[in-house]
């Protein structure tokens, strides 16, 4: 799959990462995590920097086994 043109709401990836909003706001005011300001109240991530994010994380394992079944849940094709 081509994650390049795929992109997740806050919603969707604070669900992916098992965070709450507030954590995802912290995330991004970080630097940790790329994101996309399409307005003032929606923000987009590209699935690919979700996945590097993820990747890179001391995330459960659990979490990462299940990538490929939350992005197919969760992915917006722009």
């Amino acid at each position: 799959m081509d994650n390049s043109n795929l992109f997740l709401n806050s919603e969707a990836v604070a669900a992916i990462l098992m965070v709450s909003k507030r954590t995802l706001q912290n995330y991004r005011s970080e630097g940790k995590l790329v994101y996309y300001q399409v307005s003032r109240k929606n923000i987009l991530y590209r699935v690919e920097d979700v996945v590097e994010f993820l990747k890179q994380s001391s995330c459960c394992s659990f979490q990462k086994d299940r990538i490929n079944a939350l992005l197919e849940k969760y992915v917006v094709k722009l």
